[in-house]
């Protein structure tokens, strides 16, 4: 079967190739202005050269006419003779002139007739009629920068002078200068992938120290990470995972707390069952059965309220981190309310919403439902038979209160110091949960900047309040 997975891409490989490319493209396009610059500087520097010797020779053999002097030809050819003899390569200078010198001529003609030339001339006119100035021809083979002037004798006859000059000449100089600043150039390359290397390899150093640093982690150590060489690059990601490993521990800690918390809380209640159902198997008389079975029921009662308090303190623990919205909390209080009221008639109380009629608060839906549940079912739970609730609503200018007030006995001092510690049951007589719900509510509250206070007793000398304060919703409305 074709392996469709894609090979790791290295980035510090690919950024030394990038780089290492680029540069040479660079250079290699820098040699190319160099050259071409070199070139129309060393033509035009040739060119002149051109010109300014045709012009110094014209004004001597506008003395000659078409009679040249009797040992023109003889002392040139001793000079160029003299070079040869004197030089040992191309770039020794000798007292007769340079070497060089072979790649130059001139010719000089009147009318149509030769009148004088360099030895290593061609004997025949080699420039293009009626064309004066600079031109490029070809003559014995090779190819000729010729720059051709045309001028006037005292008699009134038309002489022309043409200067030659190889084009292999400039092409080697062009070559050279070429050569000189390319080389090194080229001779760079390698040593700047070389330095690239080394120079990616250090930068990358912290991303390496990061890898080792995350690599040391696992479940049991899920510390912050913290970098021996931080850059401004890798700070956001160094943060990003530090709050994640901090989200991590933290879900990590409420699963094993939740573990520790139902095997804890559901150990007595299960062991309570099975010894009722042991009695009831073993039991004597249809009575003592039967008292044995209502015992398992209402043992059933209480381990079903552990596990439902169980799940919500999970089903909060896991809220925490959602974004909160806008939330009508008097919608909510009705809802929950009527959850609740079949509760309530089980014992003859009476139960009633006052207040607004709309209040806003910024927070979390589900969060909140269980926060007035609790509160709720807290009263109708211990407020005892025929007990009066009353759940009231009001706000002010900059907070949103939510009371829920119940006619039952007072909680003693001692109970109602402890009473939002996590696992404490004050009535355990009449309580059948893990003394959960009330520390609950204090999470939830803390959680939308909310305060809760208790008020006990509430009315002279029974009765009892709990108020929740939240800050008012910035698009809050009433009616």
């Amino acid at each position: 079967m074709k392996n469709n997975r894609q090979r790791p891409h290295s980035i510090k490989r690919h950024l030394t190739i990038t780089t290492v490319c680029t540069v040479g493209l660079m250079m290699f396009i820098s040699w190319l202005l160099v050259y071409s610059e070199a070139r129309h500087e060393i033509n035009e520097v040739y060119d002149a050269r051109l010109g300014q010797s045709a012009k110094t020779l014209a004004l001597s053999v506008m003395n000659w006419g078409d009679q040249p002097p009797n040992n023109f030809t003889q002392s040139y050819t001793h000079w160029l003779n003299a070079i040869t003899a004197n030089a040992k390569d191309d770039d020794t200078t000798t007292p007769f002139g340079h070497p060089y010198e072979d790649n130059l001529f001139f010719q000089y003609r009147v009318n149509d007739a030769l009148i004088a030339k360099s030895p290593n001339a061609p004997v025949q006119w080699i420039g293009t009629s009626g064309n004066p100035g600079f031109d490029v021809v070809t003559a014995a083979g090779e190819q000729w920068r010729t720059f051709t002037l045309v001028f006037a004798l005292p008699d009134e006859r038309q002489a022309s002078l043409l200067v030659a000059e190889k084009e292999a000449i400039r092409q080697e100089l062009m070559t050279e200068v070429s050569l000189t600043i390319g080389l090194p150039q080229l001779l760079l390359i390698p040593l700047l992938a070389l330095v690239m290397v080394v120079l990616v390899s250090r930068a990358f150093k912290p991303l390496g120290e990061l890898k080792d640093t995350i690599a040391a982690r696992s479940i049991d150590n899920l510390d912050h990470i913290h970098v021996a060489q931080p850059t401004v690059e890798l700070a956001p990601l160094v943060k990003q995972l530090n709050y994640l490993f901090s989200q991590l521990n933290n879900a990590w800690v409420r699963e094993k707390r939740l573990v520790s918390t139902a095997a804890h809380e559901l150990k007595t209640p299960l062991a309570v069952l099975r010894l009722n159902a042991e009695n009831a198997l073993s039991a004597a008389t249809k009575a003592e059965r039967d008292n044995d079975l209502t015992n398992i029921l209402a043992g059933i009662d209480r381990t079903d309220r552990v596990i439902q308090q169980l799940l919500m303190l999970s089903r909060v623990e896991q809220q925490k981190t959602r974004e909160s919205t806008h939330v009508d909390v008097v919608s909510l209080l009705r809802e929950q309310i009527a959850a609740l009221v079949p509760m309530a008639l089980t014992q003859q109380q009476s139960i009633e919403l006052e207040g607004r009629d709309l209040l806003w608060v910024k927070g979390h839906p589900v969060m909140l439902s269980v926060l007035f549940t609790n509160l709720i079912d807290n009263a109708i739970r211990y407020a005892g038979e025929g007990a009066s609730i009353s759940v009231v609503t009001s706000c002010s200018a900059n907070t949103v209160v939510v009371a829920v007030i119940d006619s039952g006995d007072a909680i003693p001092d001692e109970i109602k110091s402890r009473i939002f510690d996590k696992f404490f049951r004050g009535h355990t007589e009449k309580g059948d949960g893990a003394g959960l719900g009330m520390s609950i509510v204090k999470d939830i509250a803390e959680q939308h900047q909310a305060s809760i206070a208790i008020r006990s007793p509430y009315f002279s000398d029974h009765g009892n309040g709990f108020t929740v304060t939240f800050p008012i919703a910035s698009v809050y409305e009433s009616r």
